[in-house]
This record gives C-alpha cells, sequence and structure tokens, in this order.
C-alpha cells in the first residue's frame, strides 16, 4: 500500500497528462491508468501519476490522516477520532465478502 496525496484535477493539456493541485502544490500527472477524466475530479497522486480516482469526501478523509500524521510527526498531538474517523467507525468490522464467508460457515 501506499500513500497518495489528494489532488483536483485543473486542467487536462494533452491526453494522458492532468495538471492537478492539492496539499499546496502543483503537478501535472500521468493519468493514463485512470481512463476517462475530467477537470474537477480528485485523484490520488503518487510519483507523479494518478493512481486512483476518488471522490471530494474521501480526499477530505485523505488530508484530515495526512494532516494528522503531520501534527504527529512535528510533536503536535492531533485529534486521531476524528482524522481516521471512517477506520475508527469500522473497527472490528470484517470486510463484507469475508463476514459472508463466516455466515456460511457459521449456518452449518
Amino acid at each position: 500500500m501506499c500513500i497518495g496525496i489528494p489532488m483536483k484535477i485543473e486542467s487536462l493539456p494533452y491526453p494522458g497528462r492532468a495538471v492537478c493541485s492539492g496539499r499546496g502544490q502543483t503537478e501535472n500527472l500521468d493519468v493514463l491508468m485512470l481512463g476517462d477524466v475530467q477537470i474537477g475530479e480528485w485523484v490520488l497522486a503518487w510519483n507523479g501519476m494518478g493512481t486512483k480516482k476518488i471522490t471530494e469526501e474521501r480526499a477530505r478523509q485523505v488530508d484530515a490522516a495526512l494532516d494528522a500524521l503531520e501534527a504527529a510527526m512535528n510533536g503536535q498531538t492531533p485529534d486521531v477520532e476524528d482524522a481516521f474517523a471512517d477506520i475508527v467507525a469500522n473497527t472490528g468490522k470484517l470486510p463484507p465478502h469475508l463476514q459472508a464467508q463466516l455466515d456460511k460457515k457459521e449456518k452449518h
């Protein structure tokens, strides 16, 4: 797993490239593996590439988590409950495909 930086597509200068901004920086990303992308969409960026399309809500969640990590690295105490709310909400829950297997096993 890699940590991607959420970035918003600002322009599409030519096929397979997107100028994106996020977390105070602007990058010209390779977006070929994402298929059709549009101005205003959000992507996770890593190593000069758009790796995944994400929603604006997911971009905010990732930004909050990255802000918390940065604060911790600077000796501050981040609000972990808020920064990682999506993880906290799912703690102790199996992913749906694994829960289905467990349910099936319990029936036998």
